[in-house]
This record gives C-alpha cells, sequence and structure tokens, in this order.
C-alpha cells in the first residue's frame, strides 16, 4: 500500500490503494492455477476468499481507527482558493500548475478566476466550486500561458 500511496492518486483513479492490492492478489491466485495444473482451482477459492475477508477487515479497522484510514486513504487537498493556486499544496500530491489548469480546462473552466475552490480528490479528479459572477482574467487556456511547453502530437 506504501508504494501505490507513493505512486499517487492520478495513477490509482477512484480505487483506493488497497483495493488495488485486492485486484492484483485475486489476479495472481486465479492465474496461477490456471497457468499451472499442479495449482489446484481450490487455493485459488480459498486466497480469494482470504483476501476477500481481509479487505472487510479493512474497511472495518478504516472505519473504526482514523488512524488506519489516514494510512490507507489520500486525503482532499485544496488546490484553487478564490482564483488562485494554493502552491503549498502541489508538493504533497505532486502534481504541478498545468496538470492543475487540465484538470480545470476539462471542466470547462477558462479562467483561474472563475474558481472559488477546487479540491483534488482521493480519486485524483477536482472538485470546483465556481464564483456565480465571475471576472474573467488569468487565462488558463494553453495559448494563453506563458512558457507554456506544447508536447509535438506523434513520439
Amino acid at each position: 500500500m506504501l508504494i501505490i500511496n507513493w505512486i499517487g492518486k492520478r495513477v490509482v483513479g477512484g480505487f483506493g490503494s488497497a483495493d488495488i492490492l485486492i485486484v492484483v492478489g485475486m489476479g495472481s491466485a486465479v492465474g496461477d492455477s490456471m497457468f499451472y495444473p499442479s495449482i489446484p482451482l481450490i487455493v485459488a477459492l480459498l486466497v480469494i476468499t482470504l483476501i476477500g475477508a481481509l479487505q472487510k477487515l479493512h474497511v472495518y479497522l478504516s472505519i473504526k481507527f482514523e488512524a488506519v484510514r489516514k494510512k490507507s486513504h489520500p486525503k482532499v487537498m485544496k488546490l484553487v482558493e478564490s482564483g488562485k493556486l494554493l502552491y503549498d499544496n502541489f508538493s504533497d500530491d505532486q502534481i504541478d500548475k498545468y496538470e492543475v489548469y487540465m484538470l480545470l480546462r476539462e471542466s470547462g473552466i477558462k479562467y483561474l478566476s472563475e474558481v472559488e475552490h477546487a479540491y483534488y480528490e482521493q480519486s485524483g479528479k477536482l472538485s470546483i466550486y465556481k464564483y456565480e459572477n465571475p471576472i474573467q482574467e488569468h487565462s488558463i487556456l494553453p495559448e494563453d500561458l506563458p512558457n507554456y511547453e506544447k508536447f509535438p502530437h506523434s513520439l
């Protein structure tokens, strides 16, 4: 789980780190009995049952104990407040301003000044709260950003 947390939210998307480990573990258990005839299918079923039981235990412990939840679930980070980027929070999730701009544009935001608050969620998505009557300044469109690296279409 530590390595998956280290990789970051963007990679795991909507899955939590424990969920990814479960999928990998179950896939490995089933795959072993499919590829190696010497491993009976009952072993794979026992492993899957054990993994399911451990997942239930993890969920229970996460609900019961805040310390377990903090270690196994990434925290929500505020990245934009009152139309300004909160750079101090970027390093916690290893995200840069261009990725924030991309996530904002994916939600139809053209100007940073439109955003009252934006939160980087556990899923790697951005929750955006816009001003009702925003002033349109500080464009985040690629053609308006100074020093924006444009990547070639073919690598």
